[in-house]
């Protein structure tokens, strides 16, 4: 299988799932650790549609894993393993959800102004500018009146 890196030796009962997507690579450090006991894959995300992701690791997983696996995801990964776990439950033991997004719109509607409020008023002004969708937020109007705060409207 060219989408699939295998590490140690089976049973293959772990696989870590990279970020991007189209990230290759970020998740080694952690297949190498973990492949000492037991075998890890790190199936390749090629697919241009989260469905076709989802159908992709579905195949490797069927194919070259010790089924129920542990799901190991970052970033990208963890949202395609939560994804795939929900649709294909049976194939998941564990899974294991590293620096993921949020879920929920409601928890997203403040991920610029936390980011903000932990950088310095400098480092605020220097804050790259998002195209897009893009609105000053209150909170900065009230906190930084002279440097512009901004946050991403989810609704457009």
């Amino acid at each position: 299988m060219k989408n699939l890196r295998k590490y140690g030796n089976a049973p293959f009962n772990t696989a870590v799932i990279h970020g991007g997507p189209g990230a290759p690579g970020e998740m080694v450090p952690v297949a190498r650790e973990l492949s000492s006991p037991s075998g890890i894959l790190e199936p390749l995300q090629t697919a241009t549609t989260i469905e076709g992701q989802v159908q992709e690791l579905k195949v490797v997983l069927k194919k070259r894993g010790d089924l129920p696996i542990t799901l190991i995801g970052w970033s990208w990964g963890a949202w395609l393993s939560f994804i795939f776990t929900a649709k294909y439950p049976t194939f998941v033991k564990k899974l294991i959800l590293i620096g993921s997004g949020t879920y929920e719109e409601k928890y997203a509607v403040n991920i610029i102004k936390t980011r903000l409020s932990r950088l310095s008023e400098e480092e605020r002004a220097e804050a790259p500018i998002i195209d897009g969708n893009i609105e000053r937020s209150n909170y900065q109007r009230q906190k930084h009146a002279h440097a512009p705060t901004w946050k991403i409207d989810f609704q457009g």
